[in-house]
């Protein structure tokens, strides 16, 4: 029995430790996390149920402002060593909830909503564009340097491009995401509605994509500014364009 009562007294001091280590601060996550990467301000509770009142994490684009943070741990995900962490986020009107788990070395993201304004764009593309973009997906998986796979759904409404010489309308769009196999993802574009139809695939194995898009105005002709510019990166068809482009994803620094 004296074996036993040792196996049960360690597993008691530990999670009496873990129970406490959960009810530290909040504000301890300052000495843990990568300001270069992830910034809070005016930090509350304690590390398994807290917020902050200002958050921005850093992108390719620069950082992006989440608003107000909070987060809820699930003390059993630790007993896993698989910590999961409920996770919401508001900033005018652009907000976003998510369950997010660490399985190795590799993130899990479920149950991921988000809701922001398709002008973030302009922080990796070169174009000005407009709009409403929804993210639903029920399963992401990312390493540091990898897309593992993905099943959820895009959508963009009320598209738009911004020129130089005014707003060009273009219409509504989903994207149907899937991962047929590990670090392959493949999403289905359709048009919900709006005068410039588009449809095709964009297809992702590892770091190589495949982008096959048709764009047309079945209705009337394309604007001609958005045509020109259609034309600097897609093959005219009949009533529209088609975009084909292979390549590979550019690595980070």
């Amino acid at each position: 029995m004296r074996p036993l009562l040792w196996l049960l007294a360690l597993l008691g001091a530990v999670l009496l430790l873990l129970f406490v280590s959960l009810q530290a601060p909040a504000r301890l996550l300052s000495y843990v996390l990568n300001p270069q990467q992830i910034q809070l301000s005016a930090v509350s509770g304690t590390l398994s149920h807290g917020s902050a009142m200002r958050a921005r994490v850093q992108t390719p684009g620069g950082y992006l402002h989440l608003g107000k943070v909070s987060w809820t741990l699930d003390p059993m995900s630790l007993l896993a060593f698989s910590p999961k962490v409920h996770l919401r986020s508001a900033w005018g009107d652009q907000r976003g909830t998510l369950d997010l788990r660490v399985v190795g070395d590799m993130l899990v993201i479920e149950d991921l909503d988000v809701s922001l304004d398709a002008a973030l764009l302009q922080r990796v593309l070169p174009v000005e564009l407009t709009g409403r973009l929804e993210l639903l997906f029920s399963d992401l998986q990312v390493t540091r340097s990898d897309l593992v796979s993905a099943e959820g759904r895009l959508v963009w409404q009320g598209a738009a491009w911004q020129s130089p010489r005014g707003v060009h309308v273009l219409g509504s769009y989903a994207a149907n995401i899937t991962s047929p196999a590990k670090q392959q993802v493949i999403a289905d574009v359709v048009t919900l509605s709006g005068p410039v139809m588009a449809s095709g695939a964009v297809d992702l194995v590892e770091k190589r994509f495949t982008i096959d898009l048709r764009i047309e105005s079945p209705e009337q002709a394309l604007d001609p500014e958005l045509a020109q510019a259609l034309s600097l990166i897609a093959s005219p068809e009949e009533n529209g364009y088609r975009l084909r482009l292979d390549g590979e994803v550019a690595q980070g620094p």
